[in-house]
């Protein structure tokens, strides 16, 4: 009887030793995890912050004459981003350009064009060449609703063209330049249409879908030279493309969108200074989409 009663106050006793020395290793592990350079949002091997200003850069926005392109603008002009503004529609570029805030040494410009045209690409080497380009976001597009076999050849081929060949030829432009310099960013927009499919748009979902697989393609061509390529995929978001929608289609829209809204441009232009921001993203596919592509 008194081994037995000896032999579990031993045990209770090297319980209670196990049990303060794991205590110590924790508080310890505790103490100098605090301490660690992920926590305080430095990477170990460099001593920089994640997230650097990117006041001073600057970036060609093509699309930026409405709805995402414009706010992403607004947006970066505001973070001290000198944005070069291209479009088709010259006077809403301009208009788009007096709202941008101007700093020191910051000049906003204008340059008109469309971006499905190989030329304009060509035209384009010397705006590219004259000044470094940090960032690229593409967000020109079109889009066109009918079913594929209904739909002319000369409307597929100009929604394939704008959408997925002006992408590419901008990457190959402004990407050239990227890679001498040895650094820069591209932020693709393309759309949840190219994950998720939908009645009617056959051509624009193909052109979207093609954006996203570009995007990760030269995710991979780019970063050894310090080019981050990424792409933002948007749900329904308050533009004029979803303005033309009928009451009833909205609201079967809403209701399917589990937090019962519309995004706004703004929340799109928000991710994309943190994908221009963040050095380490890369190949980053970024929904937001209010979780419609959970359901």
């Amino acid at each position: 009887m008194h081994a037995l009663l000896y032999h579990s106050s031993y045990r209770r006793c090297l319980a209670r030793i196990a049990c303060s020395r794991c205590h110590g290793s924790h508080l310890s592990f505790k103490r100098q995890f605090s301490r660690s350079a992920f926590l305080n949002g430095h990477s170990a091997h460099n001593p920089e912050p994640i997230a650097p200003s990117l006041k001073g850069k600057s970036c060609i926005i093509t699309g930026a004459s409405r709805g995402i392109g414009a706010e992403i603008a607004r947006r970066f002009a505001k973070e001290g981003v000198e944005c070069i503004l291209v479009g088709r529609n010259e006077k809403s570029l301009y208009g788009i350009k007096d709202e941008l805030i101007v700093g020191d040494e910051m000049e906003h410009r204008v340059v008109v064009g469309d971006v499905g045209d190989m030329d304009f690409w060509k035209g384009m080497k010397k705006e590219v060449y004259q000044k470094k380009v940090h960032i690229l976001v593409n967000a020109a597009g079109v889009t066109h609703y009918s079913p594929l076999f209904i739909t002319s050849p000369s409307l597929l081929e100009e929604v394939l063209r704008t959408n997925l060949m002006g992408t590419m030829m901008a990457c190959r432009t402004v990407g050239k330049n990227m890679m001498a310099s040895r650094g820069g960013c591209i932020i693709n927009v393309a759309s949840l249409l190219g994950m998720k499919g939908g009645k009617g748009s056959a051509a624009y979902a193909a052109s979207k879908a093609g954006v996203i697989g570009l995007t990760r393609a030269l995710a991979a061509e780019l970063g050894e030279k310090n080019v981050r390529v990424n792409v933002i995929v948007p749900g329904y978001v308050e533009t004029d493309m979803t303005e033309g929608m009928s009451s009833d289609a909205r609201s079967e829209a809403i209701n399917a969108i589990p937090l019962k809204r519309f995004g706004q441009p703004s929340e799109i232009a928000h991710a994309a200074v943190f994908l221009a921001a963040n050095t380490y993203a890369n190949n980053c596919v970024l929904n937001l989409d209010g979780g419609l592509s959970a359901i």
